[in-house]
């Protein structure tokens, strides 16, 4: 008889809402279809409850596991005491893991040595390397001898053997990222885009251009290029157009801080900000929109000299705006290129000066904005949530066949 398989997924990034939430949001929503799941996160960004009201979702058949520690890095220290790891670092892991037939990681950076029946791993980007990759460029790791470095690394190695041998499937979320991760884990993943849906008609354009992401201090989603991008914009196509920037911002002083100065800076210009709107709200103001700007990895840097991590790894928030009917101008970089194909459904853009060209291209010619606006909106089907609901099922279903606990 078959018994309801035990499930923790496990969001490693859950220090806001944004778009990893998103695929944890809806892996909970997928796998509490079958099993028993346990949504296991920091507890500081969110809760199961407000997770399920921001993305509209019902994760009600689920309940939540709060793990205070949960921001911790899983890798193998190269300069700490590898018995306190041994002793310390794999007793948490194994709290962490062992209660479930499937575990699922989510997050950036190594996942912890599993104890669960089977695991799988849904990796963001690989901010963390396997030991020879972490450790061999280090001065430290030089300044070692011979003999030193060889059983370190031999430890090492059959730490990382026994971490990855307990996950049946490694997952990204774009080619770009499954590249990443052979390079710097040696091993080979299986691509899942992530989910993204944009319900509701569509309704009449504006003369409006419209960004999301996060407000962050350290701008690493580059929105304050916008600015210098922008007036210039204005500048070649008359002050119909306005601008909307769009994201979340947390509690902390710095990060309220960070957008004060964004609305000093677009004083005296139509920028309008919309900070923590509801989806409904957001959803709104990109069906209204003409164009979308993405800015992260422009500011004239060429793709080679950006480093991959500053890079987009994939971009829901660019599909979003394409089935609303958006039209994309996004960096040449990254995720980004597995999306927007140039010059048929959005334009990719090298550098600020690009962005401003084509994004004038656009404002002056409607008949070339509205064909690529109906190509983009065929093209942002690919990557629907019902894809990712579909293919992360399968997915489940047959690292947990792999498992006899689930067999009573």
């Amino acid at each position: 008889m078959r018994t309801v398989p035990r499930v923790g997924v496990f969001d490693h990034l859950s220090a806001d809402l944004g778009g990893s939430q998103l695929v944890v949001a809806r892996m909970v929503s997928v796998l509490s279809e079958e099993c028993s799941v346990d949504l296991i996160h920091g507890g500081k960004g969110y809760t199961l409850a407000g997770l399920g009201e921001a993305f509209g979702l019902d994760l009600r058949r689920a309940t939540e596991r709060i793990i205070p520690d949960a921001g911790r890095s899983f890798a193998v220290p190269g300069e700490h005491s590898l018995a306190g790891y041994v002793k310390h670092g794999l007793r948490f892991d194994r709290s962490l893991t062992e209660p479930y037939d499937l575990f699922v990681y989510s997050g950036h950076g190594l996942p912890p040595v599993s104890s669960a029946s089977t695991a799988l791993v849904y990796c963001h980007f690989p901010i963390e390397a396997r030991p020879e990759a972490e450790l061999a460029p280090t001065m430290a790791w030089q300044r070692r001898s011979a003999i030193d470095r060889r059983i370190r690394m031999a430890s090492y190695n059959y730490l990382w053997r026994r971490r990855m041998r307990g996950y049946r499937r490694v997952l990204a979320n774009s080619q770009f990222t499954a590249a990443w991760i052979e390079r710097l884990w040696g091993i080979r993943a299986g691509v899942m885009y992530p989910p993204v849906s944009m319900e509701g008609p569509l309704g009449p354009k504006r003369d409006v251009i419209v960004s999301i992401g996060r407000f962050d201090p350290r701008d690493r989603k580059n929105v304050g290029v916008q600015f210098e991008a922008f007036p210039r914009f204005l500048s070649q196509v008359g002050d119909t157009w306005s601008l909307c920037i769009m994201g979340f911002c947390g509690e902390a002083p710095e990060e309220r801080k960070y957008v004060d100065m964004l609305r000093d800076r677009a004083r005296g210009l139509p920028v309008t900000f919309l900070v923590n709107a509801d989806r409904s709200r957001v959803r709104q103001s990109l069906r209204e929109a003409k164009l979308f700007w993405h800015s992260r990895g422009l500011a004239g840097h060429e793709e080679e000299s950006l480093p991959a991590w500053r890079m987009e790894h994939f971009g829901i928030a660019t599909v979003e705006a394409m089935m609303a009917g958006c039209v994309p101008l996004v960096p040449a970089s990254g995720g980004q290129l597995e999306i927007v194909e140039h010059a048929m459904n959005g334009f990719l853009c090298r550098d600020v000066d690009a962005l401003i060209a084509h994004s004038v291209e656009l404002a002056n010619d409607d008949t070339l904005r509205a064909r690529m606006s109906d190509k983009a909106t065929e093209r942002s089907m690919a990557f629907r949530a019902e894809v990712f609901d579909r293919g992360f099922r399968e997915a489940a279903r047959e690292v947990l066949s792999t498992t006899a606990r689930v067999i009573a």
